[in-house]
């Protein structure tokens, strides 16, 4: 291979290998820095606060509970789940919609899904911003939102066991 051919190789391959780090390490960089403490109290601020986008009566039906999750390859860290629910509004649409714009104003990247049948599902669907994951479901038999914290630095062995103490 000729010296110029080799060098525009070399130099393709290295801007690739730059372009790869720069996107894992953003993708899992939201949670760095934080401590597990931060990321429960972020998960829960998050679920409540978006409860209070649609009116009153939830409760808390899962958590805050840890869970695992990981910060890069071979790397594990922790998260916290939260889900609360409460029963049905007359207008799901509009909560609907209510939840969709607050996550957008807080940095949460949304899509809205329905499903089929006669009693359809609405829902709108999160990622990004102060959570890894989040869901609000408006089925006519009751609400629910759940979210889940972004991936921290942690042992979730040892943090397992330190909560049964």
């Amino acid at each position: 291979m000729e010296p110029t051919r080799r060098y525009a190789v070399t130099l393709l391959r290295s801007a690739g290998a730059a372009l790869f780090a720069a996107a894992v390490l953003t993708g899992c960089s939201a949670g760095i820095g934080k401590s597990p403490e931060q990321a429960k109290q972020s998960i829960v601020t998050f679920v409540e606060g978006s409860t209070d986008v649609v009116g009153d009566s939830w409760e808390a039906s899962d958590g805050p509970r840890l869970g695992k999750c990981g910060l890069a390859p071979g790397v594990g860290g922790v998260q916290y789940v939260y889900a609360m629910v409460r029963s049905a509004s007359a207008d799901p649409e509009a909560d609907v919609e209510a939840v969709d714009q607050y996550w957008k104003q807080i940095g949460v990247t949304t899509e809205r899904y329905q499903t089929g049948g006669e009693d359809p599902i609405l829902g709108v669907r999160g990622r990004g911003g102060p959570v890894e994951s989040s869901d609000f479901r408006a089925d006519p038999r009751g609400y629910t939102i759940d979210g889940s914290s972004q991936c921290v630095a942690g042992d979730f062995d040892k943090m397992s066991l330190d909560s049964q103490e």
